[in-house]
């Protein structure tokens, strides 16, 4: 993997990430991909990390790829940079971004700095005051989130705005956020979308500390917080009858009476795995049966690229966001309602025939538009479009 014949390696300033490597959610599975990716074209990518997320650190295990000389850390050639932030609700994410974008504006000679996310993207001002070109992605409207009150919506909502107003260059993940952004600030964004890596077809690997053999679960994966609505799943599974598993990857941080609710709801048929990474995860998406996704708000869903990406047929629920990424591929049934889900698992799960075409739309529609290298590519053009050497 190269980059653009002709064209200048690029020092590049990632900030709105916890850390790397990705561990935490959707921003840090995409810097990663994003960034690795970059690095192995030849650009020198800095990612900005809040100190206590170390390799080493605070039971954060050290992993493959992670390199510490006297020049510094590094994962996977990506150079990692560790700063301190405010460690509370409210201040943790925008006491480190606005920290981090005034150092990458004033030091270092960033050709771009690139902020992920609506909440750093407050700080496009900082970051600017010193004459670096700034990038602002928009992986999610955060303000729709249950868990943030009418304060913290407010000044999500005034990040937005200055991101979306004050950026040289502007990318949303999907075209319905695209179209938002259009009409709420007149911005013509481009649209990048999340991917996925496609890899060939692997083994069972891991799935066995489970008690799974292979074609035996439904999957679901992502944070257990109640947006994602795995109550709904699970009461459509509760009265489905079936041998098959449910597995559920994630966990509540820190956890509430949500998980509780769930875990009470589940009866023997359900896992409960918590967070997994690497190769453990991708061997659940690989032999799982079906994938399901009951989301009442979304980005653009990673966790359905990756199911794809894998061959795997996804049933989701119909907001616009699902409906965009699953296209084709994917069978949708009506936000919320326990019924409608109900009855497309009863259908689904035993024919063999129908979920065989979904595997295959699935991983068509993952490998044309939904696949990190060709993201990657999207990615680095419109940095050279922003610096005007595109």
């Amino acid at each position: 993997m190269t980059r653009r014949t002709g064209m200048r390696p690029l020092r590049i300033a990632m900030i709105g990430q916890k850390g790397l490597p990705a561990r935490y959610g959707g921003v840090e599975t995409h810097v990663e991909n994003i960034a690795v990716r970059l690095v192995e074209r030849g650009h020198d990518v800095w990612a900005f990390c809040r100190t206590r997320f170390r390799p080493g650190s605070n039971g954060i295990p050290v992993p493959d790829g992670y390199v510490r000389d006297r020049s510094g850390e590094r994962y996977r050639g990506v150079r990692l940079v560790y700063r301190p932030s405010v460690n509370t609700k409210h201040m943790d994410a925008a006491s480190h971004a606005l920290l981090c974008a005034l150092e990458a504006g004033a030091l270092h000679r960033f050709d771009v700095v690139h902020l992920h996310g609506i909440g750093p993207a407050a700080f496009t001002p900082a970051a600017k005051l010193f004459g670096r070109r700034v990038v602002s992605t928009f992986h999610a409207l955060d303000w729709r989130q249950v868990k943030w009150g009418d304060r913290a919506r407010t000044l999500l909502l005034k990040g937005e705005a200055r991101g979306a107003l004050r950026s040289d260059g502007l990318i949303a993940v999907s075209r319905l956020m695209k179209d938002y952004i259009l009409s709420t600030y007149g911005v013509d964004a481009e649209c990048i979308p999340n991917g996925a890596t496609v890899s060939p077809p692997r083994g069972k690997g891991t799935i066995g500390k489970w008690g799974l053999e292979g074609d035996d679960y439904i999957l679901g994966v992502g944070r257990i917080i109640p947006d994602r609505e795995y109550h709904i799943l699970l009461e459509a599974f509760r009265e489905l009858d079936t041998r098959l598993k449910l597995v559920i990857v994630g966990t509540e941080t820190p956890r509430t009476a949500y998980s509780e609710a769930l875990e009470y709801m589940a009866d023997d048929r359900v896992i409960f795995t918590g967070d997994l990474f690497g190769d453990e995860l991708e061997d659940l998406y690989a032999n799982c049966r079906l994938y399901v996704l009951a989301s009442r708000v979304e980005g653009l869903p990673i966790t359905v690229c990756e199911a794809m990406a894998h061959a795997r047929p996804v049933l989701l629920s119909d907001i616009p966001e699902n409906v965009e990424v699953g296209g084709d591929a994917a069978v949708f049934f009506k936000c919320g309602d326990v019924n409608a889900l109900h009855a497309l698992l009863y259908d689904l799960v035993e024919d063999r025939g129908r979920l065989e075409k979904m595997s295959g739309r699935g991983r068509s529609r993952a490998e044309s538009i939904y696949n990190w290298d060709l993201v990657t590519d999207q990615i680095e053009s419109f940095y050279y479009r922003v610096l005007g050497e595109g």
